[in-house]
């Protein structure tokens, strides 16, 4: 171990001097230009050591190591890439607001973007980015009633998803996949792709039609991140059996057979922050992935959680219309609708959860 004192700012770390090696940020070591490491990990001696090391500058630290190669570092980045300041970035780095029902409402207007002020202004699509990272769900206004216009308002904003479902898709009542969504029945708060080994990071919904004479189709939200706050202080060993138990899901159709096991709440193991909650009543599998001794455990927290979430204060209820698109977070936020009469016509995508967090990094908006 190499112990390191800035003498500015009196900082202290204590480095591997193996990883320090293989942290080298000079041109042999590191290709500038993709940002990709030059060399193999084994090419670098088990052994090696820091011969000596000196400060050129108050910033810039000269280590000449025992295999002949010579680096330099600032310490800026030394300082930065220790655990200890992944963890306060990450705390810090990223304001999420939970919400239920009623700070919804008073936060609504942060949430409403329009399609022309979008796409005049890459300052506008930052704020709707930016807005989707914090409460999980946004809401593109303006867009003409068709999936064209549909796919060109998601397209501003990120690459669409393709599935099996297709990159867009339109869905009514016509039972073209083995889903819930393709009737007119009530589907209650849920997540997509549960039975996906990496489900879609966003979704997107937008009401083409909905006939004259047709009633209900009223759609709810509910934050995943509201609820599972509430879940950990109120009902704390639900939380953590949630946390741990897999969980399988599947969908099966002509061609198709999807499956996927992991736990209903993800959480960020070095900060412990919800990651991703992975809800859905209607596609889970056979659970025979644990024992049945721990079946009423599981049944009973499984239950603590689904009363929140069915909460009527934890959901936002609206009615989609034509010309105003949805986005929101599927990793964060469930939906559901209430059942409906009459012609209804419904346009979406997906977005990958990669594409949305790079779009979101590279606009400065998350570590």
């Amino acid at each position: 171990m190499l112990r390191l004192k800035h003498a500015v700012s009196g900082q202290v770390v204590e480095l591997n001097e193996f990883w320090l090696r293989d942290h080298c940020r000079c041109g042999q070591c590191l290709n500038t230009e993709t940002n990709q490491r030059r060399y193999d990990l084994l090419e670098l001696p088990a052994d090696v050591r820091a011969l000596r090391h000196s400060w050129e500058s108050a910033e810039q630290l000269l280590v000449e190591w025992s295999d002949g190669h010579r680096s330099t570092y600032d310490w800026a980045f030394i300082y930065d890439s220790q655990l200890e300041q992944l963890i306060s970035r990450r705390t810090k780095s990223t304001s999420l607001t939970p919400w239920n029902r009623s700070i919804a409402l008073q936060n609504e207007r942060h949430l409403r973007f329009s399609l022309p002020a979008l796409v005049a202004s890459d300052g506008q699509v930052k704020l709707l980015i930016a807005a989707l990272v914090r409460y999980g769900i946004v809401f593109i206004d303006d867009v003409a009633a068709t999936p064209t216009m549909t796919e060109l308002a998601l397209r501003r904003c990120f690459p669409l998803m393709k599935t099996f479902f297709g990159e867009m898709w339109t869905f009514s009542d016509k039972q073209d996949h083995a889903d819930t969504a393709y009737t007119q029945l009530y589907i209650g708060s849920h997540t997509d792709n549960t039975y996906f080994c990496d489900a879609a990071g966003l979704q997107a919904l937008h009401c083409i039609e909905h006939s004259a004479d047709g009633t209900g189709g009223e759609n709810f939200f509910v934050d995943g991140l509201h609820v599972v706050q509430e879940l950990r202080r109120r009902f704390p060993a639900a939380y953590e059996l949630l946390c741990r138990v897999p969980v399988p899901a599947e969908y099966i159709e002509q061609g198709e057979h999807h499956c996927h096991t992991a736990p209903i709440i993800r959480i960020d193991p070095l900060t412990g922050e919800l990651v991703q909650l992975r809800l859905n009543v209607y596609d889970r599998a056979v659970f025979n992935t644990l024992p049945q001794r721990e079946m009423a455990s599981f049944y009973g927290s499984f239950r603590q959680l689904l009363q929140l979430v069915r909460d009527e204060e934890q959901q936002w209820q609206l009615k989609l219309q034509p010309g105003s698109l949805v986005i929101f977070d599927n990793w964060r936020v469930l939906h559901g609708r209430h059942a409906y009469t009459g012609r209804r016509t419904m346009s979406g995508a997906y977005v990958q959860r990669t594409d949305f967090q790079s779009k979101a990094r590279t606009l400065g908006l998350i570590e």
